[in-house]
């Protein structure tokens, strides 16, 4: 009961915070060369703003929900949305784990190259996808990946690696991380001591006990993957969310049904976390998992 209505006060505070800040070019307005900070202005589009939510019975609201394929392109994001992540995660763990079995000197130059590839910025590894692309097309004549979703194309490779690379990345790079600081807990010492091998340490014992830690940093994970599939979407023209939110606010300017998309768009945090809890507590117990 005391999870539903937390999660409940979380949903009313995030559409309050919806309504303050898509008012906010209201606030503020230009006159005789002088901005005039206008509270009653600002007020009166958050009160209609917020009886358009309080009124969804009414006809005139929610319009876009039924014009918009909504569910296709939904599904269509979530889809790239997870298999992003499980990409993101095993590839992480496998390589986290071949970092740390490896020798001092080429750990050290391995976490040299993965600290670099973690600055790269997004735009610069899509240009270069592109390029690549458009590069081998020229070249060989072959369309070897779909790269743009024109005439309702709806490419998956290319959206799932390019939205990967900096969250694999940044997993990597906390995996390593925190899994050698553990490495000098006294269990893994105790554990090596009793001839336990280093992958079964690495992967049961370690793992175990970062994994709170390591629901935290998904939060994070997802939060990256989903700005990153917003960009995709929109650079590469796919017939994802992103074009829905964006008829929404150009072209049907709906605001009950923007709040409405915005929480959809917010359900894999919600399901990772809830996820990630029912998972602590059944791996380290109800009052570990509290903490």
């Amino acid at each position: 009961m005391r999870l539903i209505l937390r999660y409940l006060i979380r949903l009313v505070v995030i559409i309050f915070g919806f309504l303050f800040t898509f008012n906010l070019p209201y606030l503020l307005g230009i006159e005789n060369d002088k901005i005039r900070v206008s509270f009653q202005v600002f007020g009166k589009m958050v009160k209609e703003d917020f009886l358009a939510i309080v009124q969804l019975e009414d006809s005139k609201y929610l319009v876009s929900l039924k014009v918009l394929p909504i569910v296709e392109n939904y599904q269509y994001t979530m889809t790239i949305l997870a298999a992003s992540l499980f990409v993101v995660f095993l590839l992480a763990m496998f390589i986290a784990v071949c970092v740390l079995l490896s020798p001092r000197k080429v750990q050290n130059w391995l976490k040299t190259w993965i600290n670099f590839f973690e600055a790269v910025p997004d735009l610069l590894v899509i240009f270069l996808i592109q390029f690549l692309v458009i590069f081998l097309l020229k070249k060989t004549g072959l369309r070897i990946f779909q790269l743009y979703g024109i005439f309702g194309a709806k490419p998956y490779f290319v959206p799932v690696v390019t939205v990967s690379f900096l969250p694999f990345f940044l997993l990597l790079q906390f995996l390593i991380k925190v899994m050698t600081e553990e490495q000098n807990q006294l269990y893994v010492v105790y554990s090596k001591a009793k001839g336990i091998g280093m992958v079964r340490i690495l992967l049961v014992h370690i793992f175990r006990n970062i994994f709170p830690l390591l629901l935290l940093q998904l939060r994070a994970v997802v939060w990256v993957i989903l700005a990153n599939i917003y960009l995709i979407e929109y650079m590469f023209n796919l017939n994802g969310f992103t074009k829905v939110l964006q008829k929404i606010i150009f072209l049907f300017k709906d605001f009950p049904s923007l709040i409405v998309c915005l929480i959809m768009f917010a359900i894999p945090l919600v399901a990772v976390e809830a996820a990630g809890l029912l998972l602590t507590r059944r791996l380290n117990g109800k009052e570990r998992a509290s903490l």
